[in-house]
Formats: structure tokens, C-alpha cells, sequence
């Protein structure tokens, strides 16, 4: 189905109320990934789909409050292990840890009483540069085969990718853009929000040899343990990228359950260490959203 295509068919799906009953009939639960919430003017700025306006942020969680059980991750995962039924339950996930979480997003959250957990990189955090995919340079250049260079031959590593892509060096971006420093963070614990591990520096874990495994997965725990007190429960992989080794390596490590960027929901047997997440883009409009959290995503290209 072509692109263009997409607002008639999301709005003919929630015309028909066929999302709110595909929602009753899936015994299954939900969990949404979003990247960061900024103001309305910096919505422009940055990686395509990555940064949300405040408002819609905002309307897309008084619904899903209207529509869902809204619980923390722990709680789902709590449900998962015990077989219990995940029918009509959500879960919120931030993956990078951007400033904008905490500044935009988290206070929506406290308000409406709704747990959260952002993914951090550990060697990221509290750093001014920020990341690779929202240099404008990068942005302008990115092509689907580019992409797939950066992920592969440079492992999504952010110093190569960068040399390679933005010659210039990089560009200064808003505060919202960049990641939240261990003060904010470490303000917000206890207040709904809880902390998972995204790796140290957000490579793409298949490329890396076991020495570097070991690293992203049990080093960045350790980092994140000393500076903010908290023992992370849960990882998502970078890019969402993971293979039998990476998932090993992290259940090896003691994690509860990992997250990954496949599209769909979970049932009560669904793998713990590969937990399929709705990614949200910046863009999507209400009736997409509703539609893509009953499990009625458009397929690409069709």
C-alpha cells in the first residue's frame, strides 16, 4: 500500500471501530518505544520521526490511559513470567535517554500517573555532542543503503559514522536533542520513571566481538548501578539489532528481559529476550496511532 494511502485507510479503520475491537480480541499486551518528546518548534531538528511534539505526546497518552492498563515494565514482565494474561495492557519506553524525556515528556507522565523506562547509553549520558543520526549533515545524506553501511561496515558506531558522513564535524543541537545528564536523571528516579540499559556507546551488537559484548552489556549496567544506585532489570538492544549470541550474552548477565524493534505485540509466552515493541515515529497521525496499537500496522510497499 502506498504511503499516500495511509491517512484513508487508518481513517477508514478507526471509522469502523475496527481497532478498538481488534484491541479486546488480542490476548496480548503492548509496549510502545518512543525516542523523545520536545517543543513544538524543535520538532523539525534531528532524526527523521525520532522527536515528538509535546502536544501530541500528551494526547497520545490520555488516550492510551482512556484505552489501556497502563503498566511499568516490571509489571508486565512480572505478568509474562507468571503466564498471566497481557490482554489490553500498555507499556511505555524510551530508547537514548534524550533530555527532552525528562523536560517534556516525564512531567505528562507524573501527571496522568503513568510508569515509565528510558533505555540509557551509558557513555552517552550528560554528553553535549549527541548523537549520530540527528547531525543535519547525516540527516540529508541518509539513504536506505548508507544506513545499512553505517550499521554494518561501521557497526553503528557514532565517531565513524560521523567521520564518514558529516566531514564538517558536527553541528550544535538544541538542548532537547541531547542526552539528559546523571542529575536529571537521578531527579526523576522514584517519581515513575525507572532506568534500563541501552548499551555503553549504542553499537549494533552483532558486529561486535565478545570482549565488546561484555562491555555494552555488563559494563554499562555496572556504570549506570554506580552513578545512579539503581540495579537495571531490563536491556533494549541498539538499532534493535540483536542474534542467538547478543541475546545469550545478555541473558547470561542476569537481565529479566530485553527489548528489541520488531513490530507487534506480546503474548503470555512470548520471548522475554526479544520483546516486540510498536515504534512510535514523531509523525503518526491519531488514527495511525490507534490502529498500530490494536496490531494493524501497514505494511510497506504493499
Amino acid at each position: 500500500m502506498r504511503t499516500d494511502a495511509a491517512p484513508i485507510y487508518y481513517g477508514s479503520l478507526r471509522a469502523l471501530g475496527i481497532p478498538a475491537v481488534m484491541r479486546r480480541l488480542h490476548a496480548a499486551g503492548l509496549i510502545l518505544c518512543y525516542h523523545n518528546v520536545v517543543p513544538a518548534g524543535d520538532t523539525g531538528i534531528g532524526g527523521a520521526g525520532i522527536h515528538m511534539s509535546r502536544d501530541k505526546f500528551e494526547r497520545q497518552m490520555r488516550w492510551l490511559v482512556a484505552n489501556y492498563e497502563v503498566l511499568s515494565l516490571r509489571e508486565f514482565i512480572e505478568r509474562l513470567e507468571g503466564g498471566d494474561s497481557l490482554r489490553s495492557t500498555a507499556v511505555i519506553a524510551f530508547d537514548d535517554g534524550y533530555s527532552g524525556v525528562f523536560e517534556q515528556a516525564a512531567p505528562i507522565l507524573h501527571a496522568l500517573g503513568i510508569s515509565a523506562t528510558v533505555f540509557l547509553v551509558a557513555n552517552a549520558v550528560g554528553q553535549s555532542a549527541g548523537f549520530w543520526w540527528d547531525q543535519p549533515a547525516i540527516v540529508a545524506s541518509a539513504t536506505p543503503e548508507r544506513r545499512e553501511k553505517w550499521l554494518t561496515d561501521l557497526r553503528g558506531d557514532d565517531e565513524a559514522i560521523v567521520a564518514d558522513a558529516a566531514p564538517g564535524g558536527r553541528r550544535p543541537l538544541p538542548g532537547s536533542h541531547r542526552p539528559a545528564g546523571w542529575d536529571t536523571i537521578r531527579e526523576w528516579l522514584g517519581k515513575g520513571i525507572d532506568i534500563g540499559v541501552h548499551s555503553a556507546t549504542h553499537r549494533s551488537l552483532p558486529t561486535l566481538t565478545d570482549v565488546e559484548l561484555e562491555h555494552e552489556v555488563m559494563a554499562s549496567r555496572a556504570i549506570l548501578q554506580r552513578v545512579t544506585g539503581v540495579w537495571p532489570e531490563f536491556f533494549a538492544y541498539p538499532y534493535g539489532h540483536c542474534d542467538s549470541r547478543v541475546r545469550g550474552w545478555v541473558r547470561a548477565a542476569g537481565y529479566r528481559a530485553a527489548l528489541g524493534l520488531e513490530a507487534g505485540l506480546n503474548d503470555s509466552v512470548a520471548d522475554a529476550w526479544r520483546l516486540r515493541r510498536v515504534n512510535v515515529p514523531a509523525g503518526i497521525s491519531d488514527a495511525a496511532f490507534e490502529a498500530w496499537t490494536a496490531g494493524l500496522q501497514m505494511r510497506q510497499g504493499s
